[in-house]
């Protein structure tokens, strides 16, 4: 009598259970987030429009140093600073994908290395014979040496006079026009391996994507700001390790970093196309999605209000810079620490700033 009782309670509660699930609204089941749409988004709508911009701007800055060195005046200088300057800003959302044939390359440590090692350039133009592919001229390449060769105070007489400071520029542009092509072709065949690559194990794309999207985060943060204005050196100042010191770009390059961390972010556009915003919604994060992108909007205005180049903020607004650092560092643990932890991606590279 009781077994037959029992068996009519778990009948009744199977029935129920099974009315339950056939009565509810089927717009109230939500369908797994297609992370391969996100990674298709992201390698359409933003790296390979990237990298086909930043091969262009570095044709247009070899085109136009062709025209300085047969015309050595402060016109065409002007111009090859300009081009210069079109590519290093586009350089900073291409440096963001530092996975893939940009990664087998090693192009990122060979373009964007910085501060330069003056003394190693000046000794290469002296003596030439110089491999700029050897480890020894790791800080005497990329965009870096190209701001000490454009933007020194004789430059255009250097190149109006010597030589072998021309060709040493021009070797510079040559190598990175060159080098690029190459990550680029190998870009278009990589793709579909980096689209279907949806997992979270580390060897993923998505999980690699995540990865260096914090990393190029942090790496914003420290070398770009925290570094140079002392906060990680018990505030003693390192001018000597400023972005683009002779430029004066230093602010608008660590501006342009973040915002184009915002557009990988966001997937480009947030009315069009997946970003990490749109998988924080999917799982119910809202409050999170909308706090990292607020925070990515306070700091791009944070760094538009200052007039100065970082040099010249560096002394006489070194609070305020104190203040724009800790704002990226709060963003820190929304995205390495919550969004990450949301996505159960694992960050595998290293950092020492104790975040």
């Amino acid at each position: 009598m009781n077994f037959k009782r029992t068996n009519a309670i778990y009948l009744s509660l199977a029935l129920l259970l099974l009315l339950s699930f056939s009565c509810k609204d089927p717009d109230e089941i939500k369908p797994a987030f297609n992370k391969g749409t996100l990674l298709t988004n992201v390698a359409n709508t933003i790296i390979a429009p990237a990298f086909n911009d930043f091969e262009s701007d570095l044709s247009s800055l070899e085109a136009s140093f062709i025209a300085l060195k047969t015309s050595p005046n402060q016109a065409n200088l002007d111009a090859v600073k300009a081009d210069w300057k079109a590519a290093y800003i586009q350089w900073q959302l291409v440096k963001i994908f530092d996975f893939g044939p940009l990664r087998d390359n090693g192009f990122k440590g060979a373009t964007g290395t910085y501060p330069t090692d003056s003394n190693q350039v000046n000794s290469n133009i002296l003596n030439g014979g110089y491999n700029l592919g050897s480890i020894d001229n790791t800080d005497a390449i990329g965009f870096s040496a190209l701001d000490f060769l454009l933007y020194r105070t004789n430059a255009l007489a250097d190149f109006s006079s010597n030589p072998n400071y021309t060709q040493y520029a021009s070797d510079l542009i040559q190598k990175m026009k060159t080098e690029f092509a190459l990550v680029n072709g190998q870009w278009i065949n990589y793709k579909p391996t980096f689209i279907a690559a949806t997992g979270t194990e580390t060897t993923s794309a998505f999980s690699l994507l995540v990865n260096e999207f914090n990393r190029d985060y942090e790496l914003t943060k420290n070398a770009k700001l925290g570094i140079p204005i002392g906060v990680q050196s018990l505030g003693i100042q390192l001018p000597e390790y400023i972005e683009a010191r002779n430029s004066g770009l230093s602010l608008e390059l660590l501006q342009e970093s973040m915002r184009a961390l915002r557009i990988v972010y966001l997937g480009n556009n947030p009315n069009s196309g997946q970003g990490f915003y749109d998988y924080l919604v999917h799982l119910e994060r809202s409050t999170l999605a909308v706090e990292i992108d607020t925070k990515f909007s306070q700091i791009i205005n944070n760094i538009e209000a200052f007039n100065g180049t970082l040099e010249e903020e560096m002394g006489s607004n070194v609070n305020g810079l104190e203040e724009l650092y800790y704002l990226i560092q709060e963003q820190v643990v929304n995205i390495k620490t919550d969004m990450t932890s949301a996505f159960g991606v694992l960050i595998t590279y290293q950092d020492n700033d104790g975040d």
